[in-house]
């Protein structure tokens, strides 16, 4: 169970082995620390250290989220003792398995457009012109997709251009269809990335940031380095691995969402505001799509004849990673197939 502490003056603290959230002195609420997995603050307030201590030693994250989703800090308990993981997360950089493991990462975020695209040209089947030009952005991912499966695995120096290059070419196609399926009003064109200038592109950026603290403690809990990625290049501040490994869950925990709360008429023009070239959420949206995110995190799929939570997913692939790259098993991107 996730902990959403949102607005200000909030106070974190803690009762025998429980986690106890105030306001002005009053008691809100509280949750056993063993049931929790996470918690998530987004207003301002204040933890107390007997909170902290308590929330380590039951392995749970605290992560604190800005008004765009970029995570300001992260605390986690100490690291964990697989240091064989690390060793060969760092040695396989300069061999083959970093250029397979990109190409698994990038080929499944290419599935996964597919998928997105494929669902909502069929749900529109009534609408045949724009279902047939929903299908041929989704086709041509395919194109690149199979350019992507017949380059030859190297060091990830030799093939990044490539496959960046591929990836772009795809996203492209994916946003175009995307976008075919939105009301004009609200201004989506295409990713716009950090520094949003529209309404689905600040919710499409929060939700990210909500995906990163989710797989950030899946690394932490793999004894992986969040920091020693493959495609994403080393840059100081940058947790690489963790941008990685978000490329083949962003478009069905947080993409589909967003889609959904737009398209159901739960999210009008006026819950956005444009401020200094940034749009802002309400508060109130920025709480609706919070829920909306966490509980698609929460929900399952079926996944080779057994049901598993998307969060449980994303910690399986870290997982399987870990052992990737110890020789204890094969690597394949995740991909929802429609």
């Amino acid at each position: 169970m996730r902990l959403v502490v949102d607005g200000y003056g909030k106070f974190v603290g803690k009762r025998d082995n429980q986690i106890v959230v105030k306001e002005k002195g009053e008691e809100l609420d509280f949750f056993l620390a063993e049931d929790l997995s996470q918690v998530i603050i987004t207003g301002k307030g204040s933890v107390g250290f007997d909170a902290l201590k308590l929330l380590a030693h039951h392995n749970v994250d605290l992560v604190v989220l800005n008004w765009t989703g970029d995570i300001i800090y992260r605390l986690s308990p100490p690291e964990l003792k697989n240091v064989q993981a690390r060793r060969e997360q760092f040695k396989s950089y300069h061999d083959y398995r970093s250029g397979f493991l990109c190409k698994q990462f990038i080929g499944a975020k290419l599935e996964n457009q597919k998928s997105v695209l494929g669902s909502l040209a069929k749900s529109r089947g009534k609408n045949h012109d724009l279902s047939r030009e929903i299908l041929v952005h989704r086709d041509r991912i395919s194109v690149f997709l199979e350019k992507l499966r017949n380059l030859e695995d190297g060091p990830i120096d030799k093939l990044r251009g490539k496959i960046f290059g591929l990836e772009g070419k795809g996203s492209l196609d994916y946003w175009n269809g995307f976008s075919l399926v939105l009301d004009p009003e609200f201004g989506f064109e295409n990713r716009s990335g950090r520094g949003a200038n529209d309404g689905v592109n600040a919710m499409l950026n929060y939700g990210y940031g909500l995906l990163r603290g989710q797989i950030w403690r899946s690394v932490h809990l793999a004894s992986l380095d969040p920091y020693a990625g493959y495609l994403h290049a080393d840059r100081w501040g940058r947790a690489s691995l963790v941008f990685d490994l978000m490329e083949e869950f962003r478009q069905q925990v947080v993409d589909r969402p967003v889609l959904s709360l737009v398209n159901r008429g739960e999210v009008k023009i006026s819950d956005f505001e444009i401020k200094d070239d940034y749009c802002l959420m309400s508060d109130e949206l920025r709480r609706l799509l919070i829920s909306k995110i966490l509980d698609r995190l929460d929900s399952k799929i079926k996944v080779d004849g057994r049901h598993v939570s998307w969060d449980g997913l994303i910690n399986n692939q870290t997982l399987l990673l870990a052992k990737y790259l110890t020789g204890e098993a094969k690597y394949e991107g995740f991909y929802r197939r429609w």
